[in-house]
């Protein structure tokens, strides 16, 4: 395991110095995809499990007992769930990739893994690729430079008793890339099924909730979000697109100033987020926690927070601030 761990070093630096390596070209390698049966129709009989990268722009269909993990930034890996050592990383190319030096590249990446690093012989299931093999001990290091639909470098790592490289390469078949469109419609499609849609029965707005959170109007004018409203809370008050400003901000550190257990308020210009970038914000600390009021300009509102004073406490009331419409 250790040799094996060592190899993954060396290849990772070694992709760093030949980013900008020579145009040496390399003879080309083409393997035809199986024509006997479609792609789909294969991938259909299989049992696999569609997931999506959050470090690269792309999704991938995974067997049983492999797991996609980023390894660092522009790099995934595929993980056999009963053996670590042997797994796939995953690197996306650009579209404009230079052909001559990435094929070169390839093999300098399996001669620095062994020597005596040979082309690969064997079938891959890509239209254009090329591939070479490096053998370590018990160990094979492939590394294979997919040229065309999504243009890639996989490298495999496995053993000779036990060599996965069919099944790794079943499951690289399946990469499709996403586009900024399908990942933002996918990320809306997770928040959806972790929050909820809250309208207000007493103010004209509404909001996304997360799972775990309550949600009710407490009077006329105040609607509070809450997971025990003794603890951590946001009460929202909607207000006037012509409100005195001026008013609303002193009644609001005026509020917090009596709710701190020494008088003292901080007040800033909130730079985050979109909605409540740029509010006045009022905070202090209370007996049991910290009291936080946004007055916010951009979406005539202001918000009352109370936390016990931890920051995990106050990001889900600013996360769910964020999703606040008006639905005059």
């Amino acid at each position: 395991m250790k040799k094996l761990w060592n190899v993954l070093t060396v290849m990772t630096i070694v992709s760093m110095l030949l980013a900008a390596c020579s145009g040496q070209k390399t003879e080309q390698r083409v393997k035809p995809a199986k024509e006997d049966q479609p792609a789909s129709e294969q991938a259909d009989a299989l049992d696999l499990t569609y997931v999506e990268s959050d470090n690269q722009n792309f999704a991938i269909s995974l067997l049983p007992d492999y797991t996609l993990e980023a390894e660092e930034p522009g790099k995934d890996v595929v993980l056999n769930k009963k053996d670590g050592d042997q797994l796939m990383r995953i690197e996306l190319l650009p579209s404009d990739i230079n052909v001559n030096e990435l094929e070169a590249n390839a093999k300098e990446r399996a001669i620095a893994v062994a020597s005596d690093a040979t082309p690969f012989e064997g079938f891959l299931p890509f239209k254009e690729a090329i591939a070479y093999e490096a053998h370590v001990d018990d160990s094979i290091v492939y590394v294979v430079f997919v040229k065309q639909d999504v243009p890639m470098f996989l490298t495999v790592f496995t053993k000779n008793e036990t060599n996965l490289f069919e099944e790794f390469m079943t499951m690289a078949r399946t990469i499709i890339p996403l586009d900024s469109d399908t990942s933002e419609a996918n990320e809306d499609e997770k928040a959806n099924n972790e929050t909820f849609l809250y309208k207000s029965s007493s103010q004209p707005f509404q909001a996304r909730v997360i799972n775990g959170y309550n949600a009710e109007a407490i009077e006329p004018g105040k609607d509070m979000i809450f997971q025990d409203e003794n603890e951590a809370s946001m009460t929202i008050e909607i207000l006037d697109d012509e409100a005195d400003w001026a008013l609303v901000s002193e009644q609001a550190e005026t509020y917090v100033k009596e709710s701190s257990k020494d008088g003292n308020v901080e007040t800033m210009t909130w730079q985050e987020g979109n909605k409540l970038k740029g509010a006045d914000v009022y905070q202090a600390q209370t007996k049991d926690g910290a009291v936080y009021v946004f007055v916010v300009k951009s979406v005539p509102m202001r918000l009352t927070i109370f936390t016990t004073g931890e920051q995990k406490d106050l990001s889900p009331f600013l996360t769910m601030a964020e999703t606040i419409e008006r639905i005059d």
